[in-house]
């Protein structure tokens, strides 16, 4: 699974839109946009808040590091 498939998913789980997750995780919404579309990648501090994210809603969070975006 792609970086932008995991998040995705995520918001599935939690079934909020892009702007929610974006507010959730204090980033713009055009970040989680780019992301799940593949044209950029976070940084490893925002990955690590986007990991507490999911532990404090009970959700995993794993995607293929080598798959890029």
């Amino acid at each position: 699974m792609t970086f932008g498939e995991a998040i995705i998913k995520l918001r599935s789980e939690r079934r909020i839109s892009q702007r929610q997750l974006a507010e959730e995780l204090n980033v713009s919404f055009t970040s989680v946009n780019r992301w799940e579309n593949g044209r950029t990648m976070p940084n490893k501090m925002t990955v690590f808040v986007i990991r507490k994210y999911c532990e404090e809603h009970g959700l995993e969070f794993s995607y293929d590091e080598g798959a890029g975006t």
